[in-house]
């Protein structure tokens, strides 16, 4: 019985396995836009993006570390020494090597002086350090302070940072180490931590690797933000200044209590080697200078402040908070900056919008002390890739019928700040086909496809399938009220047309805000039906009751919580919901939904039950692709190669596109031998540690009829499911709990063993 027992459990596991096969990124098809090719067309989009340089692949060159706040998301780049335009080639290979806990920012530091990158996050109200380490050849980090505190006799306290603030985290006092500048919880004044570790050599309780603060003043700079206006006050000089500010002195509530949300960039002056700072506001375009001629210590005077920086040229402005990053890219003092926003560039925080699009501005170091930055551009590393704004929605159709699937991308809006009450233009875009069956190449056609941006949409959610019968695809839109707009195609000759809109209530229905409809017939009847999803992370099935040519749907035909299906965070409120529904190589129908979280559920549709309310589909997989796209992810799925593998197309919170496949596409997507250092005889594993999958590869010898065995530490071999592509091991790990294993591939008579570390 036992024996019989432990055949069905390792059959249940490989099924699993095999519903769970490994998504991998497509990053190569060809995408032009205004006749030039799009370098990094599917790298997913920015909005609040972070700036910062460190080695990834320990080559000597600056590598960049980019974290965007909205959707939690990283992305990283390799140097390559060339012109600034080009000098970073995407490599989304060493994304998975960091932490997933990093929320709302992130910056690497090394604190250590090791040259590796070690990363400040947020953390509850304050800091959270992992450290950097090199684990065969790869960066791997530890959590080695989960708060960052200081220490205030007889208690050790939390050092704060407000979640919408970005501190500053640099050697302030000139002695090695680095050190914090902060705001306090009334976001007026700055505070300064300095690290003890210098002043305590020979102290084993102060190793480099220690975190020991303590508070020099809680108004660095002797200076305060007016309560009333966008101004600064200087010469803060008591201590019930400092706290309340200038002419208040009583804890009563009436201090100077800014409201919180302040970015920090510190500035080394080159001539007198003092630290300036750059601050950003909340609600704010501009950037405050605060010019310190004083020391780090609590000599620290900031003796002028500049609202306009640089006045001598043009300005580091960015709606509505804008933050600063260094990006150390020579020997020279000075680092170039690139400006950002800071905040949410949708409806999460309307109050104070942020541009969504031409929204990194960069300016170069010019070494003259008398206008330290000169103006470049605003679309740093942006314009090398598709953004759509915000919450990029899109989906394949086939739009002039030529047998070739296109692109329709719809999207939240792209930030325009004239445009008023709402700063955003919701719009459809085309990107035609120009590839072949077997070549996709995508081709921008228009941004803005039969001027939809006139209707004034927001939110706007495309679905496509023939409603009335006469074998033209018609179109559905969903958008930020609920609403569900029907355009007939009044297109000729194959080609679609939805210059007009037939309807902006289709049938009545409400299925809840950012309604996103899809498409198919669910119950087998030949009927085209309506699943939609919604802000609440749920779905509503609308069954067809009508015939082909005149469809009917109502409240008496939904299915309210269809499948008991909700994608909504533990939690959370929201859950925006995003249904696309296929007949996977088994015949058996498949949903899959996107969600606010960024993964992508997945559940098997038996027709005959979809009408009944009590139905609750069984959910295969929580994160159908192996990983999140951030937030706020949308999936369209079709075989736009016709090798018999499917592929992904996913929108993003950030506005840009990603793909994904069943099969490998770009080889450089994984971490390649040559990305290692050579060890003869070595038997390479990465990445090491892992989470779902690792890699073998054995010198630059390709694997030819591999043979591969996984054991734990007691022994047990342990099934996996692997496959070889490009003389490579890939090995599908998702259900086995975290721990070493030791892996053993046999090929052409030889044994090669190594060990991999899992961390769930």
């Amino acid at each position: 019985m036992n024996r019989l027992l432990a055949l069905v459990l390792i059959s249940i596991f490989f099924l699993q396995v095999k519903a769970q096969s490994p998504k991998y990124r497509v990053i190569s098809i060809p995408v032009e836009k205004n006749g030039i090719k799009v370098r990094d067309a599917w790298l997913g989009g920015f909005d609040s993006p972070q700036f910062s340089t460190c080695d990834l692949n320990q080559d000597g060159i600056p590598d960049l570390f980019v974290f965007d706040r909205v959707g939690n998301k990283v992305y990283t780049y390799l140097g390559n020494g060339g012109a600034i335009d080009t000098m970073f080639t995407y490599a989304p290979q060493y994304e998975p090597l960091f932490p997933q806990g990093l929320n709302n920012w992130a910056l690497i530091r090394d604190y250590n002086n090791d040259g590796i990158p070690d990363i400040f996050t947020h953390t509850g109200l304050g800091t959270m350090v992992y450290k950097g380490s090199i684990s065969n050849g790869l960066i791997h980090f530890d959590i080695v302070s989960k708060v960052l505190k200081y220490f205030q006799a007889p208690f050790s306290t939390n050092i704060y940072s407000n979640i919408q603030d970005i501190p500053a985290f640099t050697d302030v006092n000139g002695d090695g180490d680095i050190d914090v500048l902060t705001y306090d919880i009334f976001g007026s004044t700055i505070g300064y931590y300095e690290n003890q570790t210098v002043e305590n050599i020979g102290n084993p309780a102060f190793a480099t690797d220690s975190f020991r603060f303590s508070l020099v003043t809680t108004c660095w700079g002797k200076a305060a933000q007016n309560q009333s206006t966008n101004s600064e006050q200087l010469n803060i000089d008591t201590a019930a200044e400092c706290q309340y500010g200038s002419g208040i002195g009583a804890p009563n509530g009436s201090g100077n209590q800014r409201h919180s949300g302040n970015s920090l960039y510190s500035v080394k002056d080159p001539v007198y080697n003092t630290v300036d700072v750059l601050n950003g506001n909340v609600g704010y375009d501009d950037l405050f200078f605060l010019r310190n001629n004083g020391a780090g210590n609590p000599n620290a005077n900031v003796y002028e402040w500049d609202s306009i920086f640089p006045r001598c040229g043009y300005s580091m402005l960015m709606a509505s908070y804008p933050a600063a990053y260094g990006l150390h890219l020579d020997n020279s003092v000075l680092d170039d900056i690139l400006l950002s926003p800071n905040g949410y560039a949708n409806y999460d925080n309307a109050t104070y919008p942020a541009r969504n699009v031409k929204n990194v501005m960069y300016y170069k170091n010019t070494g003259d002390t008398t206008c330290w930055y000169a103006y470049q551009n605003d679309s740093f590393l942006v314009h090398h890739m598709l953004d759509f704004g915000t919450n990029s929605k899109p989906v394949f159709y086939d739009f002039n019928g030529d047998g070739l699937l296109d692109m329709i991308v719809g999207n939240y809006g792209y930030f325009d700040s004239i445009k008023t009450p709402v700063p955003f233009i919701g719009t459809l875009a085309y990107y035609q086909n120009t590839g072949t069956t077997t070549q996709p190449e995508f081709t921008e056609i228009t941004v803005d496809l039969d001027s939809f941006s006139k209707y004034n949409l927001l939110g706007i959610s495309p679905a496509f399938g023939d409603l009335n019968g006469d074998g033209k695809p018609d179109m559905l839109v969903g958008d930020n009220y609920g609403n569900l707009y029907y355009f007939q195609n009044g297109g000729t000759g194959g080609v679609s047309s939805f210059s007009s809109m037939t309807s902006s209530s289709y049938f009545n229905i409400q299925a809840g805000q950012f309604s996103a409809p899809f498409i198919y017939d669910v119950n087998g009847d030949s009927l085209l039906d309506l699943v939609i999803g919604n802000i609440n992370g749920t779905l509503s099935y609308y069954w067809n009751f009508g015939s082909r040519q005149v469809p009917r749907f109502n409240k008496d035909s939904v299915v309210r919580n269809f499948g008991h299906v909700n994608v909504t965070p533990y939690g959370n409120v929201s859950g925006f919901s995003q249904p696309f529904i296929f007949k996977d190589k088994t015949g058996t129908i498949k949903l899959l939904v996107g969600s606010q979280s960024g993964t992508v559920y997945a559940y098997n549709i038996d027709p005959a039950t979809v009408s009944d309310t009590g139905t609750t589909f069984a959910l295969l997989d929580s994160n159908y692709l192996r990983e999140s796209v951030g937030q706020n992810s949308t999936i369209s799925v079709a075989d736009i190669n016709n090798d018999g593998d499917l592929e992904y197309l996913m929108g993003t919170a950030t506005g840009g596109i990603m793909m994904y496949s069943d099969s490998v596409w770009d080889p450089s997507i994984l971490l390649a031998v040559q990305d290692l250092p050579s060890t003869k005889g070595q038997l390479f594993i990465y990445p090491n540690p892992t989470k779902d999958y690792f890699i073998c590869a054995f010198e630059n010898t390709a694997f030819i009829n591999p043979q591969t065995e996984v054991y734990d530490l007691l022994g047990q071999q342990i099934p996996v499911q692997t496959t070889v592509n490009d003389g490579k091991v890939i090995a599908n790990c998702p259900n086995l709990i975290s721990g070493f294993y030791v892996v053993r591939i046999t090929d052409s008579g030889k044994t090669y063993t190594g060990r991999i570390l899992l961390c769930k």
